[in-house]
């Protein structure tokens, strides 16, 4: 069965080398006060767009996400995780992206379990994941405590709530729709 699958998975690639480039979209004077997905001069596959290399650590994912905040752009891994309800980066990424936390407006969170943290919220002039992009996004900013991560974040559902993907964990990529 799961060489039906490859199998059609190979053709379908080979059906979809049709490609057309797509302009950026322009927000409405509406949709510019909230956050919105556009696309960004990105090459879209008839049908699919290209798949992301993900890394996968037992049951983790781990996407690679580039966050640019007034100018400063950084490629980071974010591990996915549905059970969040907000994209959280760690004040090492933040100090990367040269973001001001004693300017940063100070917020709570609630973790598993029931604790509440201490975090910073900042807004980040974009957030790319895989094909997809999105413009003035508030994200959790948290020290890390503990043995190192092996990641920078938690990717969460303010993300991923407005996207379409399968994970295939066997080839290690995420299929975007």
């Amino acid at each position: 069965m799961q060489k039906i699958y490859r199998l059609i998975g190979y053709v379908l690639v080979a059906v979809c080398c049709v490609t057309q480039t797509v302009p950026p979209v322009k927000a409405t004077d509406e949709e510019s006060e909230k956050e919105s997905w556009r696309r960004v001069g990105e090459t879209v596959l008839y049908r699919s767009s290209a798949p992301t290399k993900v890394t996968v650590i037992g049951n983790s994912v781990l996407i690679p996400v580039t966050l640019l905040y007034q100018g400063n752009e950084v490629d980071v891994q974010l591990l996915l995780d549905t059970g969040a309800s907000r994209t959280v980066i760690h004040t090492e990424i933040a100090d990367r992206l040269n973001v001001d936390l004693a300017t940063a407006r100070k917020a709570r969170g609630t973790v598993v379990g029931g604790a509440v943290i201490e975090a910073y919220q900042v807004t980040l002039s974009r957030l790319t994941v895989g094909p997809r992009t999105k413009e003035n996004i508030a994200v959790f900013v948290i020290p890390h405590k503990g043995p190192p991560a092996r990641y920078d974040g938690l990717l969460g559902m303010d993300v991923l709530g407005d996207l379409k993907y399968t994970i295939d964990l066997e080839r290690r990529i995420i299929l975007w729709e």
